[in-house]
């Protein structure tokens, strides 16, 4: 949709909530007129007296458009701040105005105080899309004419009479010019703030997890959550202190940056959350999706293999995974950063570190919940620091449909986005 076009449908649906919105004031007001004082002249003159009757009728039909205004807010949303109904109650207002100018004109009574206030009511709380309003005053301004011209015949009388009716007209169109310039204007400022929002939520979204970043918007703090299970995955570039040293440093952010955008797309596409680069090392973390973070595990060493293929170059990817207790969060209230501590982490850092290049190497947390789904190679048991001799894997590929019988009904686990949701 193009700019003036979105401005239209803005400005249908601002104008008809004002409408909707005086549309409930001037109901009580004209009930508690009604009691105030029709009621008197009912009383003591009746409704047979013309001026009784008109003034009781007048204000009857001044309630019921505002009262079709409100029901059809209230039961036909699909015109609900459409421009059609915008410009129908525009007309029926402006012809109720001049109904009571036109009766002022043949009885000589204050209803041109009436139609002066209609007008400006119109011109500055029903801002049309289009130009509508002029031609209606145009018509209302014949319309108080004709009484006088059937009364007295007489041009100059026409034109004498409608001298104040003219003033407020232009009156009207000059408040009319400058309240569609200032509408014009304050929704092109909604616009740029929409923009600037929208680019500062981007970047909030990309450092931090959705869930995470619309609670900072919405408290302006943030707690450390604690997973019971989360997969954690460190991935390191083996050999990449010495290829480096070959290269200038921009080209070396930008071998780094090809393959660590590869790895953000497949992060993307599994719906896991990437934490952190630290380096050529780079951090995945995911609650309770082991066998998404397994199918990453295999993707990334493949895009490893695909750019040595492409660049000729004998990169290796060391990558480690375990899976168990950590806590989540944002630490300090300066360059905030989501991380995760705990002593999986530890452990799936030492899982990378004790690995080969272009094997994937894990826990026996991560064969016992993953096993059914994948192949593994069992290791020696390594030594790990701090941990001592602890039994490892190797993640080496996908399991067929006659290896894992178990995988088929398994239930998929939560994305980690819908995982912090439901925390």
């Amino acid at each position: 949709m193009n700019d003036d076009g979105a401005f239209r449908e803005w400005l249908a649906r601002k104008s008809w909530a004002q409408a909707v919105r005086y549309s409930k004031t001037v109901s009580w007001l004209i009930v508690l007129a009604a009691l105030a004082l029709d009621l008197p002249l009912v009383i003591h003159e009746g409704l047979s007296t013309p001026s009784v009757a008109w003034l009781v009728g007048w204000q009857a039909s001044v309630l019921l458009t505002c009262a079709a205004v409100l029901l059809v807010d209230r039961w036909v949303p699909a015109l609900r701040g459409r421009e059609v109904a915008l410009y129908v109650f525009c007309a029926m207002f402006m012809v109720l105005t001049t109904w009571a100018g036109v009766r002022a004109r043949l009885t000589g009574d204050d209803g041109m105080i009436v139609y002066a206030m209609g007008s400006t009511f119109i011109a500055a709380v029903i801002s049309t899309p289009r130009l509508v309003r002029r031609p209606m005053y145009a018509l209302s301004l014949v319309a108080l004419g004709v009484p006088v011209w059937w009364m007295t015949r007489d041009l100059e009388a026409v034109f004498g009479s409608l001298i104040l009716p003219f003033c407020a007209v232009v009156l009207c169109i000059e408040l009319d010019r400058f309240t569609y310039s200032r509408n014009r204007e304050l929704f092109r400022e909604k616009m740029r703030a929409q923009s600037e929002q929208a680019r500062a939520d981007n970047v909030l979204y990309n450092v931090l997890p959705v869930p995470i970043a619309d609670e900072l918007k919405e408290t302006g703090r943030l707690k450390a959550v604690k997973h019971e299970n989360m997969a954690v995955l460190f991935a390191d570039i083996a050999g990449f202190t010495g290829f480096s040293r070959a290269l200038p440093p921009d080209a070396l952010v930008l071998v780094l940056n090809q393959i660590f955008s590869s790895f953000d797309e497949l992060v993307e596409r599994h719906g896991v959350e990437k934490i952190k680069t630290i380096g050529d090392g780079y951090m995945v973390a995911s609650a309770g999706r082991v066998h998404a973070m397994c199918d990453l595990a295999l993707e990334m060493r493949d895009a490893m293999e695909r750019y040595n293929r492409a660049n000729g170059t004998q990169l290796g990817m060391r990558i480690g995974m375990h899976v168990g207790p950590t806590v989540a969060g944002v630490i300090g209230s300066r360059r905030i950063q989501y991380d995760v501590w705990g002593d999986s982490v530890n452990v799936a850092s030492r899982m990378e570190a004790t690995g080969a290049p272009g094997a994937i190497h894990v826990t026996q947390a991560v064969f016992l919940q993953a096993g059914g789904s994948f192949t593994f190679e069992a290791r020696e048991p390594v030594e790990i620091k701090g941990r001592g001799s602890m039994a490892t894997w190797w993640l080496t590929g996908r399991a067929t449909a006659a290896q894992a019988p178990l995988s088929s009904s398994a239930a998929p686990a939560p994305s980690f986005a819908e995982a912090l949701a439901t925390r």
